[in-house]
């Protein structure tokens, strides 16, 4: 876990090291999720919550990342390590996710995603 913080600040610091005027922005969500047209809520009735939070970062610091973030928007971006960090982690959502992502000229560099896995009570 160490080694993945470590190599996380690395990176952090050699994008922002090297970006020239980028733009650090915070964007937060609820735990909605629109399912064709349909409004579904999850709570604590419905769901089990981790007690830790996870950390989902999407970066083109790799070649995988660079594929991924390419020609996407700020939300798609943000959709996308969203849809990611749920079948990383194995759950069926994330609540309080919270977005911090990195763009310049337009371009999404990165964004990562903060949140509480949730799985449905059995």
């Amino acid at each position: 876990m160490r080694n993945y913080l470590l190599s996380a600040l690395a990176v952090i610091l050699l994008v922002g090291l090297t970006a020239c005027s980028p733009k650090i922005s915070t964007r937060k969500l609820n735990a909605y999720t629109t399912v064709s047209n349909y409004n579904v809520s999850y709570n604590k009735l419905t769901m089990d919550l981790d007690d830790e939070p996870i950390t989902y970062t999407i970066d083109i610091s790799t070649e995988a990342g660079r594929m991924k973030l390419r020609n996407l928007s700020l939300d798609e971006a943000c959709d996308l390590a969203l849809v990611e960090a749920i079948m990383a982690n194995k759950c069926a959502t994330i609540f309080q996710p919270q977005y911090t992502h990195l763009v310049q000229k337009g371009k999404v560099l990165r964004v990562t995603l903060y949140g509480y896995p949730a799985r449905y009570k059995r």
